[in-house]
């Protein structure tokens, strides 16, 4: 199974991920199987529930039979043909097509891992759900308070920073980090959530195209730069609060490698922040995303930053 794993994992993700498949590859052995087995699941929910090429309401079903199969109470559902279609990639498509094998690696993890991804899995389909039902229809729809977004970006990513530090803890015990389970897994909340709502930001662009809108209120007029304009400073400066989490969760951890693979998101994180907070209206549609170059530089800086140093690279960015 370890073989199979290895091959199968490493291969799948780096087909379907850039970046974080940048940070699972120097996580620590204890840590990286669950950590990529969670990633794929929750790549192949996201695919279903992104695909156009079914109606929101067949999606909501596979996602539902997908969520029961992922907790021990159903068969793997069958894919019909028509979701490997919809334009997504052939990574996406090899996914969905040995989605079962991922199945298989859960039932073979010790119970602690099974019920964390389980758990994990829970909180991620009820925000890709939630999200489908929110903006099902064919006119411009917003989410109607802050709450349900905060709601949101935890179901979809701040969960996944509770589940990374359960699983750290799993695996290393105190020795995973300096404070205490309770705090840490606060810390990766926010880090979590602030990655979302960073998401959110860059993406908002092409969600208003599509009739959506993340952020809270009653706009009068669907022009995507007059609501920009509206709303991009209070949550850009959400945005980086929450990020600054992260710098508080990297350097309480003890590990460098570890550290190291925490820290990429958050790094690659805080710079498209900055694209994004300095970018006009034309650049936002033009997709704003840290180049290679910029991220292999990340990746050395980090390298070589010790504890602190780590930390400080990503505090500085809101000073």
């Amino acid at each position: 199974m370890k073989d199979f794993q290895k091959e199968f994992g490493e291969k799948m993700i780096a087909s379907v991920s850039r970046s974080f498949y940048l940070s699972l590859r120097f996580l620590p052995s204890e840590m990286r199987g669950t950590a990529s087995l969670a990633y794929l699941l929750a790549r192949a929910t996201d695919t279903v529930a992104d695909t156009s090429a079914l109606p929101e309401g067949d999606r909501l079903e596979f996602l539902e039979a997908m969520g029961l199969a992922i907790n021990g109470g159903a068969e793997a559902p069958l894919l019909d043909s028509s979701f490997l279609e919809g334009g997504i990639s052939e990574g996406e498509k090899n996914l969905l097509k040995k989605w079962k094998h991922c199945l298989e690696w859960l039932q073979s993890l010790q119970e602690p891992r099974q019920l964390a991804i389980r758990k994990v899995m829970r909180s991620i389909i009820k925000g890709q759900s939630d999200d489908l039902r929110n903006f099902s229809g064919k006119e411009f729809a917003a989410l109607r308070t802050e709450e349900e977004l905060d709601q949101y970006t935890y179901d979809v990513a701040g969960s996944v920073g509770v589940f990374w530090t359960e699983i750290g803890f799993d695996a290393f015990g105190s020795d995973f980090a300096e404070l205490e389970y309770e705090e840490m897994a606060s810390f990766g909340e926010n880090y979590g959530k602030g990655l979302q709502l960073l998401n959110i930001l860059r993406d908002f662009p092409e969600d208003i195209a599509s009739g959506r809108c993340y952020f809270p209120g009653s706009f009068s007029d669907q022009d995507g730069e007059m609501i920009w304009s509206q709303v991009m400073d209070y949550w850009q400066k959400r945005c980086g609060s929450l990020l600054q989490s992260s710098a508080d969760y990297i350097e309480s951890l003890n590990g460098s490698r570890v550290r190291f693979a925490t820290s990429l998101p958050a790094l690659i994180g805080v710079k498209t922040l900055k694209l994004i907070e300095n970018a006009d209206w034309d650049n936002l549609c033009g997709r704003i995303k840290v180049s290679r170059g910029e991220v292999k530089r990340i990746m050395l800086k980090a390298g070589l930053a010790g504890r602190k140093r780590l930390s400080k690279m990503i505090s500085t960015q809101f000073s």
